[in-house]
């Protein structure tokens, strides 16, 4: 009976290590992080959300209240993916969290761009 519990506790134990063995990598370049955004839509939104949320703590980007999370996060999304698109030369190897900063910054700074 003990055998029987223990190599049963050990095949799950084994199936769940390898469901946990693989996850999706964190993307590095601009490059990985549109792939996997096309690929894994709630992944590129909570990244973008976090994101988003540091840089409204620091008031570097204040975002109007007119301007739902949502269409923020889908916002970014689409504007990190034009720029690769227009020159990935320059972006396709760049950190991808320095330019989402920028273009959140850019686009709902807490100071007036004069």
């Amino acid at each position: 009976m003990r055998r029987a519990s223990a190599s049963i506790i050990i095949g799950m134990l084994s199936c769940v290590s390898a469901a946990m063995a693989a996850p999706a990598a964190t993307p590095v370049t601009t490059e990985q992080f549109v792939a996997r955004c096309k690929s894994d839509a709630a992944f590129c939104r909570i990244q973008i959300m976090a994101a988003e949320a540091l840089l409204e703590r620091s008031r570097k980007v204040c975002l109007p209240a007119r301007v739902s999370k949502d269409a923020m996060a889908n916002k970014v999304r689409d504007v990190v993916e034009d720029i690769l698109d227009e020159d990935p030369d320059t972006f396709r190897n760049g950190p991808y969290r320095a330019l989402m900063d920028q273009i959140i910054t850019y686009l709902w700074p807490c100071e007036p761009v004069s």
